[in-house]
């Protein structure tokens, strides 16, 4: 067993995953090491105090983890909640932290309040689980997430999400709606211009950099970085039918050397064939394309991308990912919801593999097209819809 934090590093690390501001930890520091004596400061961040003598005491519980049926019952642990850090992390509802030091951002689950049609709540839970897994099958750096409950002292029953690898400590998430300035002047549309969204992150980018004064090098790296992920983060869209492609579901992140890098994946509620009570904003390029094969034959003039649809996404193996998700999250899934997820994705994945094979021949993949995506895409839908084994109506869950 490792050796346990002295009092003073404990409370001190404990103060900034909880979100306090550079005066109070000084002041904490000044207090525990006894250069200042401060009772205020004390009695302010008493929970962190609280937290520290579970920690101490033979009581102490391991890591936050689920429980045989992929649930984390937070019950079970002593933890603080904290809203410090939201105006960093722009998503969810709060921060958790246990008393061994792990922080998790608490999201909510899809619910009846969401823009998604009630039949489908379940889906877009279950999607927050298996997604992920795809995601890193793909390469590209994902948020995982995990089902939790708790009770609260008045008998109130919560289930929510948490997930700890979406924003590291001291980092700052920047959404691409606050990168991207839209013009409100404009009437309203579903349609995200790629071409635009690629142009404002590369400028937000080398402003950053400049303003900061980082290496020119760092630079380079990061506009090479940022923009590839981009690219790679809409391929996963398009393959995994996500409906909701707003410039909100993506950003930067400011890390605390200062650097940049793209947000991993966190939006997946809509994807899968969710259906939502509203239209929503999708990529597209030339204006109008937002099909897979059209983004594929635009990027596949880049030798990186090309390397990248054959080394990590034409070998994704669905099958791996739901056994990654079980042992990863401990959800499992029925064998009609396996049948479901794997008929959706490989629907999109064999188009992949189409433009692959013909060597992103844009006459001959144009040739492939008998009929229109959207046609496509509804008979997909219809027959989804008879497989959805995810509700036990057509009313809710």
């Amino acid at each position: 067993m490792a050796e346990k934090k002295s009092k003073q590093d404990y409370i001190l690390e404990a103060a900034k995953l909880y979100g306090l501001g550079e005066v109070e930890i000084t002041a904490l520091r000044n207090h525990l090491d006894g250069s200042q004596p401060n009772d205020f400061i004390v009695r302010k961040t008493e929970f962190l105090f609280r937290l520290y003598d579970v920690y101490k005491s033979t009581e102490y519980n391991d890591k936050i983890d689920t429980d045989d049926n992929g649930i984390i019952k937070l019950n079970d642990y002593a933890f603080e909640v904290s809203k410090r850090r939201l105006a960093d992390s722009k998503i969810g509802t709060a921060w958790i932290l246990s008393s061994n030091l792990e922080d998790f951002l608490v999201t909510n689950s899809p619910d009846y309040h969401s823009k998604i049609k009630p039949k489908f709540l379940k889906l877009a839970d279950t999607n927050n689980f298996l997604l992920p897994q795809i995601a890193k099958q793909m390469g590209l750096d994902a948020t995982v997430y995990y089902q939790a409950e708790y009770t609260d002292y008045s008998g109130s029953f919560y289930t929510f999400h948490l997930t700890k690898n979406f924003l590291r400590n001291e980092e700052t998430l920047i959404q691409g709606d606050s990168i991207v300035k839209e013009n409100t002047k404009k009437r309203r549309t579903t349609r995200v211009n790629f071409e635009s969204l690629l142009e404002a992150a590369d400028k937000y980018v080398k402003k950053y950099y400049k303003k900061h004064k980082l290496p020119a090098e760092n630079q380079k790296r990061a506009r090479e970085e940022i923009r590839q992920g981009l690219i790679k983060q809409t391929i996963f869209n398009k393959m995994v039918f996500n409906q909701n492609e707003a410039n909100h579901k993506w950003g930067i992140i400011i890390c605390p050397d200062k650097e940049l890098r793209l947000a991993p994946l966190y939006s997946y509620d809509y994807c899968a064939g969710v259906e939502m009570n509203e239209k929503s904003p999708h990529r597209v390029v030339d204006g109008k394309k937002e099909d897979i094969e059209s983004f594929m034959l635009e990027y596949g003039k880049e030798p990186w991308f090309r390397n990248w649809i054959t080394s990590s996404v034409i070998p994704l193996d669905i099958d791996k990912a739901m056994q990654n998700m079980e042992k990863k999250t401990g959800i499992g899934l029925s064998d009609e919801e396996r049948e479901y997820y794997k008929f959706f994705i490989s629907k999109m994945h064999s188009k992949i593999l189409l433009v692959n094979d013909l060597n992103y021949n844009r006459e001959l993949v144009e040739e492939s097209k008998k009929v229109k995506l959207g046609d496509k895409v509804k008979k997909v839908t219809r027959k989804a819809k008879k497989m959805l084994p995810f509700s036990d109506s057509e009313e809710g869950r």
